[in-house]
């Protein structure tokens, strides 16, 4: 990972944790590091951008890969925009607005897909997505949001190999 991303993610750090901003943990987005770079994916969805630090952690570990990011609330793209200026990172797309719709307009398929945004959403984005054979789709929140995202669990565990990584909110881990 490049010194720019390192330096940007941990000013998004403290920020975050000066205004009681709502991001992965560090230790999540070393686990998602790490799954990146053992899998190496080409093509990646991330559906919640939020400031953009998750982004940061998948883009940085993936730099070669293509990436799109879907964030509803304009002014958080914005911001997430503006630290991957920060960051030096030029592989990232960003959407603003609705991912149900969003998702049904990207004819595209991915290698690898993470979810963190409208939890009761979670199971429609994955149903809409396209992916590529061995995809990988990391759901955050699992711990957090459980109820919520039962009907999401149930679903994953009983078609795939999908499994629970209890690091930071919890996150599902489905190979697809």
């Amino acid at each position: 990972m490049n010194k720019k991303v390192i330096k940007t993610l941990k000013e998004l750090e403290l920020f975050s944790k000066k205004h009681i901003i709502f991001n992965i943990p560090p230790e999540a987005g070393e686990y998602l590091s790490n799954l990146l770079s053992l899998h190496k994916p080409k093509k990646i969805l991330e559906v919640g951008t939020g400031n953009g630090y998750s982004t940061l952690w998948i883009a940085g570990s993936c730099p070669d890969a293509q990436i799109i990011t879907i964030e509803l609330k304009e002014s958080k793209a914005k911001e997430a925009e503006s630290n991957f200026k920060k960051a030096a990172l030029k592989n990232i797309k960003t959407i603003h607005g609705n991912a149900l719709e969003i998702l049904s307009n990207i004819h595209e398929s991915f290698d690898f897909v993470f979810l963190d945004a409208i939890k009761k959403d979670y199971l429609k984005y994955f149903k809409i997505i396209m992916f590529n054979k061995n995809a990988i789709v990391v759901a955050d929140n699992i711990l957090t949001h459980s109820q919520q995202l039962q009907e999401y669990i149930n679903y994953v565990r009983k078609n795939y190999k999908s499994e629970l990584i209890e690091i930071g909110n919890g996150m599902e881990v489905t190979f697809l």
